[in-house]
């Protein structure tokens, strides 16, 4: 039996209000161990506009040495981890990776976030062929310099559920290619069993992602839309996939990447979000021990 190591963190694309800074010293605060940070060029950004999670990001660090230099320092000596880099990578575009490749490393050896191509701008061949082409050019400069890659199973790719993202990341090691298991996302495109699910990525998964959807009818034979909402509100019962995932043996970071903006300010989601999600992975329960993870469908399986 071992003792449950599971760490709990934040995506800071979800606090737009947030400066960086300030997000930081919450986390502190409140007792996180470490961020993934948005990445992304900040030149653009407008205090007299709105924050937004995708248009107006103040959460964000820029893609130069100098901005993750000084937000490693910061997250030192704060006590944080920086686990991930999250930019908007376009596949294909090799140089702007092998230079992210560069600044995850320079982060701490940070993992870094990729997203899959569109299935609707192209067939799922071509797709699956250019995402794997891409990967070959970029993969040897992430080993050379410890960091891993990973795919985020996201809606509107052709990674949107595990089972697809393992199509990809079943070709490397998952020291090279991880994935992302983005729980919140699968209530939008590609829910699958949990356990299932983490049998069949086995050594892939990387970290998780933990956040919820609502829906509402649109109106006779419009079907219904989706909505970000707080984790306990939505259509996914995250108490369960989270015990789900706990029982597995599990021992990496839980991120809460919470878009929701009409329950409560940013502030108050990282108190509240905390509470709820330590709540339940169990984290708050001492001396809880797990059995060792199993081995997984993928271990006995070829393809």
């Amino acid at each position: 039996m071992r003792t449950l190591d599971m760490r709990l963190g934040v995506s800071s694309a979800s606090l737009p209000s947030l400066s960086p800074e300030s997000l930081i010293d919450e986390l502190a605060r409140l007792g996180y161990q470490g961020v993934e940070w948005r990445v992304a060029d900040t030149r653009q950004l407008n205090p007299a506009a709105p924050w937004h999670a995708r248009d107006n990001n103040r959460c964000t660090v820029a893609p130069d040495e100098a901005s993750v230099q000084r937000i490693r320092h910061l997250c030192d000596a704060a006590g944080l981890t920086i686990f991930a880099l999250s930019p908007y990578l376009a596949v294909g575009d090799v140089q702007q990776a092998l230079r992210l490749i560069d600044l995850a490393a320079l982060a701490g050896q940070a993992r870094l976030r990729l997203w899959a191509p569109d299935p609707e701008r192209e067939s799922y061949t071509l797709a699956c062929a250019r995402m794997r082409r891409f990967l070959d050019l970029i993969v040897p400069r992430a080993q050379a310099n410890g960091v891993q890659l990973v795919l985020e199973v996201h809606q509107r790719t052709i990674c949107a559920s595990p089972s697809l993202a393992m199509r990809i990341a079943e070709h490397y090691p998952p020291q090279q290619l991880g994935i992302l298991y983005d729980m919140g996302n699968l209530a939008i495109e590609g829910r699958e069993n949990v356990k299932l699910s983490l049998e069949l990525m086995g050594a892939h998964l990387a970290h998780v992602q933990v956040k919820n959807v609502a829906y509402r009818a649109q109106g006779p034979g419009l079907g219904w839309a989706w909505e970000w909402c707080p984790p306990d509100e939505g259509v996914l019962p995250l108490r369960q996939m989270l015990s789900t995932l706990r029982d597995s043996g599990f021992d990496d970071w839980v991120s809460i990447e919470d878009f929701c903006t009409s329950a409560c300010g940013d502030l108050d989601k990282l108190a509240r979000n905390r509470t709820l999600i330590r709540d339940y992975l169990g984290l708050d329960n001492p001396g809880v021990t797990f059995p060792p993870a199993k081995r997984t469908a993928h271990d006995h399986c070829t393809h």
